[in-house]
């Protein structure tokens, strides 16, 4: 299995504070069947805005930690980019995920439609691709209304002048998730979510979006070994289950 978002390096954010810890969470990843993990640490400016430069460094170390050990895990890089006022400060240096176009960002829940949009098209004129991170635990994505993209919205996109006057316009009659569907971003859902670790509407989105065939990638977003511990549970209730939908998806 490949986990394509896990806080797994030590000291870089919210993550372990140890190389001890994140041994320990690289333990329970691997007994749980993966092989391959994304290190995705938080970019968020004056909060977890430690350079690439210092992912890559830790990476190297812990990856070094893990041969010495006999723990059978690759780590790839990557950074899980909050999608603020500030991320276009960030545009000209993002970090995609190791060996791929995909670029993982959070949407938060406080977000208005139009930065979003702006970012994620700022993000495409880069040549990456978007992967939501927990779309299920998005406020914007979950409550959409039943809005349509207007059929003028290719016009706004020629027309740079004509889509400076017709912005807010098309901001507000733009369904967010029919867009990013229409875009094809990716979709990443985290482990926990179909379990209800979240909570019982965070649950209900995913599997929605599940049964929808929205998903694209998995990953546990893991921060700690106790949250690990927790998710063995429920991927021996994953190995098991009748989905072919979720489990091709889950285990690569």
């Amino acid at each position: 299995m490949i986990d394509f978002h896990c806080h797994i390096l030590p000291g870089i954010d919210d993550g372990p504070s140890t190389l001890d810890e994140s041994i320990q969470m690289a333990k329970l990843l691997s007994a749980a069947g993966y092989s391959t993990v994304y290190c995705t640490p938080h970019m968020v400016k004056n909060l977890y805005d430690r350079s690439n430069e210092a992912v890559y460094r830790s990476i190297k170390v812990m990856q070094r930690e893990l041969y010495r050990q006999g723990i059978a895990l690759r780590l790839l890089a990557g950074r899980e980019y909050i999608l603020d006022n500030h991320f276009l400060e960030y545009i000209n240096n993002l970090m995609p995920l190791e060996g791929t176009s995909y670029l993982l960002i959070e949407i938060p829940s406080g977000s208005y439609q139009g930065m979003i949009i702006d970012s994620i098209t700022a993000i495409l004129h880069k040549g990456l691709m978007p992967m939501i991170a927990h779309p299920e635990r998005c406020r914007i994505l979950t409550d959409q209304r039943n809005n349509k993209i207007p059929k003028s919205l290719s016009f706004f996109k020629r027309n740079s002048i004509y889509a400076k006057m017709w912005l807010e316009y098309s901001y507000q009659h733009i369904d967010l998730l029919e867009w990013l569907l229409h875009i094809d971003c990716a979709f990443q859902c985290n482990a926990g979510s179909l379990s209800g670790n979240y909570g019982r509407s965070v649950q209900k989105a995913a599997q929605r979006f599940l049964n929808n065939g929205m998903y694209t990638h998995f990953g546990s977003d893991a921060h700690n070994s106790v949250f690990l511990e927790k998710l063995n549970h429920h991927l021996k209730y994953v190995n098991s289950s009748k989905s072919e939908m979720y489990s091709s998806l889950f285990f690569e």
